[in-house]
């Protein structure tokens, strides 16, 4: 049974519909990769899952969480906190506290969200910046940290709810090129740790190597999806042809 289940998704912002009738499956310690031009609907499709973007219509489940969604109808806050419990988010810009230090900002939601002791969460945030490579920037804030090791603070936070999905909107785009391979690193060492995980991405390359599978959306809708050296190698549709053409192009 697929961990993650997402069936008629839809979202517009007034008269723009975003999301068409999104429909998507992932299985546990399954890395999926979504890929598509500006403004195609990716970012809002994590946002949604995450409950950060509201749908419109559609049913989302993760793990024991799950919602349906109807226009017009408000969401219980009850039921969206259950399902934003099951996903970490990483985000573009890093969104870290500029007040907190690296150590609290990994602490925060630990115990705003889960209720955790200061002490079991300050053990559980060492041992998370620790494993992001940054057990010595502790206490450091984020100005005095460099753009990837902000960007690997928020991914300790991300895995410090113990969530059951990791969702990453494109995790280096806000980044100098010699700082992207850090953070790539990171996510790669969860991907072998078999960590269940969704990645919106402009890496080809990484995208490639890291996914188990590759969905390709445009105009709010999924073109096409396969494994990486299907979808690659041997792509069956001609906007996807087209879209990587152009995309290699730069990349």
């Amino acid at each position: 049974m697929a961990m993650i289940e997402v069936r008629g998704l839809t979202k517009a912002f007034g008269e723009l519909a975003v999301l068409k009738g999104v429909d998507l499956t992932l299985e546990r310690g399954s890395v999926l990769v979504i890929i598509g031009p500006s403004g195609s609907g990716k970012s809002t499709l994590l946002r949604c899952l995450n409950v950060l973007e509201t749908p419109c219509s559609g049913t989302i489940a993760i793990g024991e969480a799950n919602m349906a969604f109807t226009s017009g109808v408000k969401v219980k806050q009850a039921d969206m906190l259950a399902l934003r419990r099951q996903s970490g988010m990483v985000f573009q810009a890093y969104h870290l506290f500029p007040h907190l230090t690296a150590l609290q900002n990994v602490m925060e939601g630990q115990v705003t969200t889960l209720r955790r002791s200061k002490e079991e969460a300050k053990e559980r945030a060492l041992t998370l910046l620790a494993k992001v490579g940054l057990g010595g920037k502790a206490d450091a804030y984020p100005h005095q940290l460099s753009g990837g090791q902000q960007q690997r603070v928020g991914i300790a936070r991300a895995m410090s709810i113990d969530p059951q999905l990791l969702l990453f909107d494109e995790p280096t785009s806000a980044l100098d090129p010699e700082l992207v391979r850090e953070v790539l690193k990171v996510i790669r060492e969860l991907a072998k740790e078999g960590r269940t995980m969704m990645i919106v991405t402009h890496e080809m390359k990484f995208a490639r190597e890291v996914a188990d599978r590759i969905i390709l959306i445009d105009e709010g809708v999924i073109v096409e999806e396969g494994r990486p050296e299907q979808l690659f190698g041997s792509p069956k549709q001609e906007r996807t042809k087209q879209f990587l053409s152009k995309i290699m192009e730069v990349y």
